[in-house]
């Protein structure tokens, strides 16, 4: 189930989740789970929270055992549980999969299909750290197609037709790491939620604070959830003016 509050002002939105919060779940010991867009935001809404929840009359209550992850946290854990492995070792992170990246690329590097990459990192530059730079790139760029543009990936899998750099790359990359990327399990994922909710271990209710935008698939994710009767979502939102 998913309730959306909307308001004006970020004051109005506070108050909206502190209503929310202020509604026990049913295990006493389970954390608050409030996804927000930046640091900034958990810091502010902590200290905002704390003035309401568990407070007297004098305002002297505290904001404890609540969890701010971003977004993408969030939906990174979910995904990571459905699909049976732990978030912090999924070798598709951008900071792991450099390594796998860097060999697939001094691999093929000497073959055709690979010369704009070979120009890019010609070592008479005198840059000897320029590989792993480039490599860190092309991991980052990856793992944003796969959040934002997952069809892409899951295209350059299944066909061998296009031959850009890029897809050819990711093909051999796929093959190294012999792994589902984050792209081909969301699909998994979203099923095994709704045929099983308790797939995660987290909390009967998720809240999503202050967030413009979402990728699609964090919608997909998300929507799973929902729909799996076992979890309450409750977004709340600037209202668009």
């Amino acid at each position: 189930m998913l309730y959306v509050h909307r308001a004006d002002r970020a004051d109005r939105l506070l108050g909206a989740l502190a209503g929310v919060l202020g509604e026990p779940l049913t295990d006493p010991f389970a954390a608050e789970v409030v996804a927000v867009p930046t640091r900034g935001v958990e810091r502010w809404l902590s200290q905002q929270l704390s003035a309401s929840l568990g407070a007297s009359e004098r305002g002297d209550g505290v904001c404890a055992n609540v969890l701010f992850p971003t977004p993408r946290e969030l939906i990174d854990e979910v995904v990571a549980a459905a699909s049976g492995f732990a978030a912090e070792h999924d070798p598709w992170s951008p900071r792991r999969l450099v390594w796998p990246l860097l060999e697939t690329i001094d691999e093929h590097l000497a073959e055709p299909w690979l010369s704009m990459l070979r120009s890019h990192l010609d070592p008479g530059r005198g840059d000897r750290s320029r590989r792993l730079r480039i490599a860190g790139h092309l991991a980052t760029l990856y793992d944003r197609y796969a959040v934002f543009r997952p069809e892409l990936l899951n295209g350059w899998l299944a066909s061998d037709d296009d031959e850009r750099w890029e897809a050819q790359l990711w093909r051999r990359l796929r093959a190294r790491v012999d792994c589902a990327g984050p792209a081909e399990r969301l699909g998994s994922a979203c099923d095994g939620l709704h045929a099983d909710p308790d797939l995660t271990t987290l909390p009967g209710r998720i809240s999503l604070f202050g967030l413009t935008s979402l990728p699609v698939r964090h919608l997909e994710v998300l929507r799973a959830l929902a729909e799996g009767g076992r979890y309450i979502l409750s977004e709340i939102r600037m209202k668009e003016i």
